[in-house]
């Protein structure tokens, strides 16, 4: 076999060997192509399995929890950015449902990393709004807005009004945590805007039931109740299943509440809570309890209120859904007040407090922040503009080098200019910090003036409260000691008659005229009557008043109203005698006979018209001082009332009335118009809470120069 043979024989066994390594190849590849085909299939299944699970009611929550790693795995291997997106985002949905907020967030954060590589800003923008949710729902509202104002910022540069409406309607609900109502119901306003012109009912109705929500703290119940409404409206125009209407009528549950139509707002917690229940939607649940307990408190049905408050607040502390657990502790501290449960009723009104506390810690963290913010972005923008300028200068610099000098020249004074451009941004950011730095202490200080201030304020309104009752009780003992003088007078009187009568009939008797004895012991024993008939009536003066004046045990009994009315008129008037012999008033009664014993705390009752007599005496008395005319007669009447479901008491003078410009604010507490000294500013508040207590009204009509009528208006029961 020659040369040229044995190369040819060489060749083709070589061809031949690439053909076997082609054909390997080939296979591998495919085999590799199936693998990945089921691999991807598998993963996919999977995925929709996690889905269905998170979907409904989690049977075997630890198989699930073994599954969406096994997913989180299989997409690492994939290398598939979307496939580990949902891996993530399934167990950062599972963990925010098991209340690991912290595990939550990191799988979020994960999400936000790969879509940073994907440049994906629609993806980003919805992952903050999720990172919102769950610091809303921890009570962090200052994160909670900081991640709504990221998605929004995304939103705006993609120019989807979708989502800026979104945003401004997560904006709004976290200012309603904020207590800032004015604010929230502007950005609902604007999502409205927005979202009316581009059907999309379950957004527009959120926007309208947040809106409502605010609007209700503003008082401005009718634009609220016209807003949830029409958040129903569109639900069920557009065909949403009730369970997704629930939240509505729980909005419109508070309503009727504050509107005082309590059955109809008891309808709306009972079927909210009943759709809630179902559908395992714990926040509804908490609002529905919640709301419950609190109508059932207003209509002073504490015994009911306080299973549904307790269990609102045994779900939110294991749900960790505690945006309402403050309101919920006063609740229940109200209620068990009430039912005089005392030790209850101060472990929860402590919750109260530190929750209450810490909220306020919140919102003064959020204040020094955005001052902060305010701080550093005027300092930035000053900084920008300084920099600008020198960059200016920098430029024309070069120009001018760049004609006159070589190229060695350019690049030596660029350096120069250079490094003198960085040596004074050093310097300027190091006197920025220092500025920083001072600035925070300024804030830490002005903090710890305001919690002393905090602390002032309460301090201050206990002693006003002390002094309002001690001011009262002065008046009620110099009446009582006026009250009893006139029986005292007489039982001295007739013990000293009798005495000398004894001798009399001593001296008869030692002459033997027995017929003058007998007659004289006949004075002595009517002398003895009246001196019982009038000790009995200094003893039931003394016990009446003692009655009244007593610490009030909150516990209503019957009273005659008239009776008590006229007693403390009389307190009122001896008391003011006793500390002011010059004073003198017309008083003037009418009470209706018809008037009989109604059911009320005697000794509240009796507060509030001690108070009242007691401003109609200062008002007359006012006037008279003042007036230069000798004709004018102060002069107070009191009348009292039955009509057909209420009976009235009316307390006039004819002072000099109240100013129209502060009439509407006599009853808000510390507020008054007399000077310094005089008077506490307590007194009428008080008077309005008791006869709100008792469901009664307390009106004024009051005509400037003329004179003012407080009418208490309490009802028959």
């Amino acid at each position: 076999m020659n040369t040229i043979q044995q190369h040819m024989i060489s060749k083709g066994y070589i061809t031949f060997k690439y053909m076997l390594w082609i054909v390997a190849l080939s296979s591998a590849l495919k085999s590799a192509s199936q693998n990945e085909t089921q691999h991807n299939n598998s993963l996919q299944k999977l995925n929709a399995s996690i889905e269905s699970q998170l979907n409904s009611t989690i049977e075997d929550s630890l198989s699930l929890y073994k599954n969406m790693h096994n997913a989180l795995k299989m997409a690492t291997k994939s290398n598939s950015n979307k496939d580990l997106v949902k891996a993530n985002e399934h167990l950062a949905i599972w963990h925010n449902k098991n209340i690991s907020v912290d595990s939550s967030l990191y799988y979020y954060n994960q999400i936000l990393d790969i879509n940073k590589t994907d440049n994906s800003t629609q993806d980003a923008a919805e992952i903050y709004l999720s990172i919102e949710s769950i610091y809303k729902q921890r009570g962090q509202y200052l994160e909670a807005m900081k991640q709504d104002f990221k998605a929004l910022e995304l939103y705006e540069k993609l120019n989807n009004k979708s989502g800026i409406a979104k945003c401004f309607t997560r904006l709004c609900d976290i200012l309603y945590y904020q207590e800032k109502y004015e604010e929230g119901v502007a950005y609902c306003q604007k999502a409205i805007d927005i979202q009316g012109r581009l059907n999309e009912p379950i957004e527009l109705s959120t926007s309208y039931r947040y809106k409502a929500d605010n609007l209700l703290i503003l008082e401005r119940y009718n634009e609220a109740l016209e807003s949830i409404n029409k958040a129903i409206e569109i639900l069920e125009d557009a065909g949403i299943e009730e369970s997704e209407i629930a939240p509505n009528y729980n909005t419109r549950g508070n309503i009727y509440k504050y509107l005082e139509r309590y059955d109809d707002a008891v309808l709306e917690y009972k079927k909210c809570y009943e759709l809630a229940t179902n559908q395992n939607f714990t926040r509804g649940i908490i609002s529905s309890l919640g709301n419950l307990g609190h109508v059932y408190r207003l209509q002073e049905q504490y015994e009911a209120a306080l299973p549904y408050t307790i269990e609102a607040i045994d779900v939110m502390k294991s749900t960790g859904n505690v945006q309402n657990l403050w309101e919920n502790y006063l609740h229940a501290a109200r209620s068990y007040e009430a039912i005089g449960n005392y030790e209850k009723a101060l472990e929860y009104q402590r919750l109260f407090s530190e929750k209450r506390t810490e909220r306020l810690e919140q919102i003064i963290e959020q204040l020094e922040t955005e001052l902060q913010i305010k701080y550093e972005t005027a300092k930035k923008d000053e900084t920008i503009e300084v920099q600008d300028a020198k960059i200016d200068r920098q430029r024309r610099t070069q120009l001018l080098y760049i004609g006159i000098a070589v190229l060695l020249a350019i690049v030596l004074l660029t350096m120069y200019f250079s490094l003198k451009n960085i040596r004074k941004k050093r310097e300027a950011l190091a006197s920025l910090n220092k500025a920083l730095a001072n600035k925070q202490n300024d804030l830490e200080e002005a903090n710890s003036k305001l919690k002393q201030s905090l602390d002032d304020l309460n301090a201050t309104q206990a002693q006003l409260i002390h002094s309002e009752k001690m001011a009262s009780l002065g008046e009620l003992t110099a009446g009582i000691a006026h009250e009893i003088q006139n029986p005292l007078n007489f039982v001295n009187n007739f013990s000293e008659v009798s005495s000398e009568l004894i001798d009399e009939m001593n001296e008869e008797l030692k002459n033997g005229d027995i017929d003058e004895a007998k007659a004289i012991s006949l004075d002595i024993k009517q002398n003895l009557e009246k001196i019982n008939h009038h000790g009995k009536r200094a003893d039931g003066i003394v016990k009446g008043m003692l009655q009244h004046s007593r610490s009030s045990t909150g516990i209503k009994e019957p009273t005659d109203i008239n009776k008590l009315t006229d007693e403390y008129f009389r307190l009122a008037y001896h008391g003011l005698r006793a500390k002011d012999k010059s004073f003198n008033a017309h008083l003037e009664t009418d009470f209706d006979e018809n008037v009989k014993t109604i059911n009320i705390v005697p000794q509240e009752i009796g507060r509030v018209i001690l108070n009242l007599i007691t401003n109609a005496f200062y008002a007359v008395d006012e006037k008279k001082s003042n007036s230069e005319s000798e004709d004018f007669k102060p002069t107070v009447s009191v009348n009292t009332k039955k009509l057909k479901d209420t009976i009235e008491i009316c307390i006039k003078d004819n002072g000099n009335g109240i100013p129209k410009d502060i009439i509407d604010k006599i009853f808000q507490p510390f507020f008054t118009t007399k000077p310094t000294g005089k008077g506490t500013g307590l007194g009428l508040s008080m008077s309005y809470d008791i006869i709100k207590a008792h469901n009664g009204k307390l009106q004024v009509d009051s005509k400037d120069k003329e004179g003012t009528t407080f009418t208490v208006s309490l009802p028959i029961t």
